[in-house]
C-alpha cells in the first residue's frame, strides 16, 4: 500500500467481508461507488468507523492506487503540514477528524487540501463522531465544503449483531468463538468494535500458544477478569 510513512498499520483483517454490515450496507455501497468524490461517515465511538476506513484501503489496494490513511486521534504525533501536496493520492482517508476540528491551523490546511483534491481524480473519505453540521468549525467555509459531500451515519449494533460481528472476526482468523463466550465478552468489555477486535486477536494468539480451547474460565485468565 503506497502511503506516506507514518507509525500506523492497516490491519489485513479490516475488510468489507469482516464488517458486519447488516443495516449499514448502504454505507459500503456508497464507498464502492467511485462516483462519490467526498464521503463523510459519522458514528458513535465503537460503531466501526475505523474498520470501514481501513477496509476501504484494503479494498482499493491493488498495487497501483496510491492510498493514505491519517488517524487524527494521533494528530499530536504530526503537524498540519502533513496535509500538503496530497493530490498524488487516489484516496485520502481521514479517521476521527473531530480531533482537529476547532484548531484553526488544522482547519486551514484541511480547506487547502479540499480545494486541491476536489479538482483531481482523488477521493476523500472522512470519519467523525458527528456530521459536519454537528461539529464546531472555526472556518465556516470548511464546514460548508464538507457538507457538500455524501454524508452517511452508521447505525449502532445491538447485542445480537455485535456477537455476530466478533464471531465473524474469529471465523476469519480461523477459529470458532462459542456463543456463550461471545455473550460473556459482550457483557464484560466495552461494546466497541475496535476493542473487541483487539481482544479477538489476543485470544487467538493465547489459545494457539497455550493450546487451550476458548472457554469462559480461560478468557477470564487471559483478560484478568475477576
Amino acid at each position: 500500500m503506497h502511503q506516506i510513512p507514518l507509525p500506523v498499520s492497516i490491519s489485513e483483517y479490516m475488510t468489507f467481508e469482516t464488517f458486519y454490515s447488516s443495516s449499514n450496507k448502504v454505507v459500503i455501497d456508497s464507498i464502492k461507488d467511485d462516483k462519490n468524490k467526498l464521503l463523510w461517515i459519522a458514528g458513535l465511538k465503537g460503531s466501526g468507523k475505523t474498520h470501514i476506513l481501513q477496509a476501504t484501503l484494503n479494498y482499493m489496494d491493488d498495487g497501483i492506487n496510491r492510498l493514505l490513511y491519517l488517524p487524527m486521534r494521533e494528530s499530536k504525533d504530526f503537524t498540519p503540514d502533513i496535509l500538503d501536496n496530497l493530490d498524488q493520492f487516489d484516496l485520502v482517508a481521514i479517521d476521527d477528524i473531530e480531533n482537529v476540528i476547532g484548531d484553526f491551523s488544522w482547519e486551514e490546511q484541511l480547506l487547502i487540501l479540499y480545494e486541491e483534491l476536489i479538482h483531481t481524480k482523488s477521493r476523500i473519505l472522512i470519519s467523525s463522531s458527528d456530521t459536519p453540521q454537528g461539529l464546531s468549525f472555526k472556518l465556516p467555509d470548511l464546514a460548508s465544503r464538507f457538507s457538500l459531500g455524501l454524508v452517511d451515519r452508521l447505525k449502532p449494533m445491538n447485542e445480537e449483531q455485535m456477537i455476530e460481528a466478533i464471531s465473524l472476526h474469529a471465523k476469519v482468523r480461523g477459529f470458532n468463538l462459542p456463543q456463550d463466550v461471545a455473550k460473556y465478552l459482550i457483557s464484560r468489555v466495552p461494546r466497541d468494535v475496535s476493542v473487541l477486535v483487539d481482544i479477538i486477536k489476543l485470544l487467538d494468539y493465547e489459545s494457539l500458544s497455550k493450546q487451550r480451547k476458548l472457554t469462559i474460565p480461560f478468557i477470564k485468565t487471559v483478560l484478568d477478569i475477576k
